[in-house]
């Protein structure tokens, strides 16, 4: 018994290094274009260092004098490593903010589990304009959205059909008591989610589930009577009300549900918004702590 129970830990070590593996592989092909250019800029700061700057230019400098042609790089050399170091940096920077501005981030398909402050790195500092929300975590699909990193979020509209006239959305209210400071909020959408599903701390709030799922389709469509159902509910909740989300949205709507419903010009009633990430395992629980979007 003492052996098997040492076997299985052996092999769960084994699993977890091997999907620690497969996240860095995954992470450095999907982001290969990015940590090249940082690679450059880290390459451009550092060279200068190596370099007897004044040396090089001391001909340069006997030859010329200022001018204001030649302003930027007579100061740079005469300032040594520091300046020279900065200069290049920032031409490299330049140079590739310039590239990037075509670039979508997210394109290989693989899952796109990264932390929050390389997307803003991404989008802030190497200039990415544009990010596909596709097989990317709900909560950082929100999240993106919301706090606006990216200019834009191209999808492929073909992939979500327009659902016209949709007249099976539904909507329904557990534990329902309007005085409550913080409610959770279920948007059905591409699966159907159960009560059992809710962490059991959060299980005796008051819930409100909107639903187009009934469970017999899987099928991926933007419903714009879907948004303008969240849009009316979310606007009757209380002021100041803390909102937990538990969504099966697909990336189309959760793109529009995040902009026109929870965006900063438009937050309104909700002082707090937290999304539960669903776990992959059979049962599909979601887990016990939210992401705080904002």
């Amino acid at each position: 018994m003492l052996k098997g129970y040492i076997v299985s830990k052996q092999n769960n070590k084994r699993k977890i290094l091997y999907d620690i593996c497969i996240k860095v592989k995954n992470f450095i092909e999907d982001n290969s274009i990015q940590l090249g250019e940082s690679i450059i800029l880290i390459i451009s700061i550092m060279v200068p260092f190596f370099l007897d700057i004044k040396g090089m230019f001391e001909q340069y400098l006997k030859d010329n004098y200022l001018t204001p042609d030649n302003v930027v790089q007579y100061l740079l050399i005469i300032r040594g490593k520091y300046a020279v170091a900065i200069g290049i940096f920032v031409i490299a920077l330049i140079a590739i903010r310039k590239h990037n501005k075509e670039i979508i981030m997210n394109k290989r398909n693989v899952y796109h589990d990264y932390s929050f402050e390389w997307y803003c790195y991404c989008a802030k500092i190497l200039g990415i304009d544009k990010c596909s929300l596709v097989l990317v975590p709900i909560f950082m699909q929100f999240k993106l959205v919301i706090q606006n990193v990216f200019n834009e979020f191209p999808l492929d509209e073909t992939s979500y059909p327009v659902q016209d006239n949709e007249i099976g959305i539904k909507v329904s209210k557990v534990n329902w008591n309007l005085e409550y400071l913080e409610i959770n909020l279920i948007l059905e959408d591409t699966y159907p989610i159960f009560l059992s599903q809710i962490p059991s701390i959060k299980k005796n709030l008051p819930t409100l589930i909107i639903s187009r799922n009934d469970g017999k389709n899987v099928s991926r469509h933007f419903s714009q009577q879907y948004i303008d159902r969240i849009i009316n509910e979310v606007r009757q909740l209380k002021n100041g009300v803390i909102v937990n989300i538990y969504a099966t949205t697909n990336p189309m709507n959760t793109l529009n549900i995040s902009k026109r419903v929870f965006t900063n010009a438009s937050r309104g009633n909700v002082a707090s918004l937290y999304v539960f990430q669903q776990e992959n395992t059979n049962e599909r629980l979601f887990k016990s702590k939210g992401k705080k979007i904002y």
